[in-house]
């Protein structure tokens, strides 16, 4: 698919663009203190975008939600590789409706009054679009997912592999750039929802574990637990139905002398510790005193006459300023060792009152005559036993679903691992192969080194995709990568070289790529710019190529000839720029 036309119903300087090779130019003929950017020469990829039926929100459109686009309809006409002409009509103020009308050659001029044969809403107008561009090359993924390598603005210069759209989780774009090297990239997708779902497994589990407060090691001890409590529930009631309440009387009496008494001994020995600590410190507190008086001390040596040397003094109101660092300390630590000790003993009459109350709950139940009183009594503790009983089938339940996951992250690992295995074998097919050989050649006509595009997996499995240049001898990395206008020529290199491998299927056939030469020697410009044209005539390519005419070099400025111009910008007035307008 190429690009025939882009124009407007207003305010848009309609351009037809050349089957092969295209310049938009930008040119500074103003006196004014301006440059050459807001002209329109970047912006042209956000209409031609949005006519390939981009998602657009006036909202967040920082160009089209601009209102001097409300009432602008947009018409984009493109050569299908079946050789037959598409015509797309978007409006901004219904963007959600496209029109398309095809035809067997190209529209005579910026034709508007047409009879259309399709109006479709978004979703349906994309589906007819994919249907329309009959790719044969990446069938699993839509037009959509590989526009932007083609229509590369500045900011998506910043990674070969990885554009500015892709800002979500690898699986939203690396299974697609496997793909477009040729390999499989379901391989790269399956394993990358695996180990989603393992993270979703290992969150549930967690959740699992702190709810019920389970340790699945436990397992075999709670069973344990559930059959004594089962045995114990069972006796218990059979006793009682038969208003036979013996054995339920001495274990009553047994938990009475051995847990009841026994703890509320320990309790009482406890109160009077803790009581008697209190008595000591609040004694020890009353007596701490600090108050030393200077002036008293100065009056006895006055009343006995006797010499009382400065050097002394100091020394005397050292020591005195040190004790009282030291009684202020001790009385901290004394007061707040006496509020913890009260609210132990608080805390410990309050359980003591508990157990005095429990203890006279059973010792009235064991003298009770009442049979009825203690059968329903003793139906209490049935239920008692029965909640018991039923929490530990539940933590049990829990214990089980957690194992269960637990074994389901097992078996995913494992998947993961196959997954791997295939990845490394599809490593070593190379089906990049053709692909690289295109790249490195780019960069070696432009540039005269080489460079390499590789994968790789890393620790964790994964594959990563690397673009660079090579040395000329042995091959190691140099550091001409880090630079943002080598940085280019491989995004470059990469769009190039994808669209020569797919030159012979049905694919995109244009690129766009926006303000290449800048910052670029004359003598790279001269080789890049030949080399496009070369490829353009050889493998049937369009591109189209955005620069500023103070760009060309100086001692070849018929490199771009003004057939090869498509477009025209500059800053004398708004009559010069895309849009007839500033903004």
């Amino acid at each position: 698919m190429k690009i025939s036309k882009i124009y407007s119903n207003k305010n848009f300087k309609n351009i037809e663009f050349n089957e092969k090779f295209n310049a938009i130019v930008a040119s500074k003929q103003s006196d004014e203190k301006k440059d050459t950017h807001g002209l329109g020469k970047s912006t042209l990829i956000r209409v031609i975008d949005f006519l390939l039926i981009s998602s657009y929100n006036k909202n967040t459109d920082k160009l089209l939600g601009n209102d001097l686009f409300i009432g602008q309809e947009f018409y984009g006409e493109f050569k299908l590789n079946n050789e037959k002409y598409l015509v797309i009509k978007r409006a901004i103020n219904s963007a959600t409706k496209v029109f398309f009308k095809l035809n067997d050659s190209k529209l005579d001029g910026f034709k508007l009054d047409i009879d259309w044969d399709e109006e479709l809403t978004f979703k349906k107008a994309r589906v007819k679009l994919n249907e329309y561009l009959d790719f044969n090359v990446l069938p699993n993924w839509d037009y959509r997912k590989s526009i932007t390598y083609f229509l590369r603005s500045q900011q998506d210069f910043l990674d070969v592999f990885k554009l500015n759209k892709f800002k979500g989780k690898h699986k939203d774009w690396k299974p697609f750039v496997f793909d477009l090297l040729g390999f499989n990239g379901s391989l790269i997708l399956e394993k990358l929802e695996i180990e989603e779902d393992i993270e979703d497994l290992k969150k549930r589990t967690k959740t699992l574990k702190l709810e019920a407060q389970i340790d699945t090691s436990e397992k075999d001890r709670l069973e344990g637990l559930l059959e004594i409590k089962k045995i114990e529930l069972s006796g218990i009631k059979s006793q009682i139905d038969k208003f036979n309440f013996f054995k339920e009387d001495i274990l009553t009496n047994k938990q009475l002398v051995e847990e009841i008494d026994t703890k509320l001994q320990a309790f009482n020995t406890d109160r009077y510790r803790i009581s008697y600590e209190i008595n000591k410190i609040e004694s020890s507190l009353s007596q701490i005193n600090d108050d030393v008086d200077d002036k008293e001390i100065n009056s006895l040596f006055e009343d006995v006459n006797l010499y009382y040397p400065k050097q002394l003094k100091k020394e005397y109101d050292d020591l005195i300023n040190f004790q009282k660092s030291l009684t202020t300390e001790r009385k901290e630590y004394l007061s707040e060792t006496l509020s913890l000790l009260k609210v132990d003993y608080t805390k410990l009459n309050k359980s003591i009152k508990e157990i005095e109350s429990q203890k006279s709950d059973l010792l009235s139940l064991l003298t009770e005559k009442d049979s009825y009183f203690k059968f329903k009594e003793y139906q209490k503790k049935t239920i008692g036993i029965e909640v018991e009983i039923e929490r530990i089938k539940d933590k049990l339940k829990a214990i089980d679903s957690t194992l269960i996951l637990e074994n389901d992250i097992k078996e995913k690992r494992e998947i993961i691992n196959d997954k791997i295995s295939e990845l490394k074998i599809s490593l070593t097919e190379r089906k990049h192969s053709n692909i690289n050989k295109v790249f490195n050649s780019i960069i070696k006509e432009i540039l005269d080194t080489n460079a390499l595009i590789s994968l790789k997996l890393n620790n964790q499995g994964n594959v990563e995709f690397n673009a660079d240049y090579q040395n000329k001898t042995d091959l190691l990395k140099t550091s001409e990568s880090q630079g943002t206008t080598y940085k280019k020529l491989l995004c470059v290199a990469f769009d190039l070289s994808l669209l020569v491998n797919y030159s012979d299927k049905s694919f995109y056939k244009f690129v766009y790529h926006d303000g290449v030469l800048e910052g670029l020697d004359d003598r790279i410009k001269i080789r890049y710019i030949n080399l496009i044209k070369e490829f353009c005539e050889e493998y049937d390519l369009q591109y189209i190529g955005t620069l500023i005419d103070s760009d060309l070099p100086k001692d070849m400025p018929n490199l771009i000839e003004d057939k090869d111009i498509c477009l025209r910008l500059n800053d004398k007035d708004n009559s010069g720029k895309l849009f007839l307008n500033s903004f």
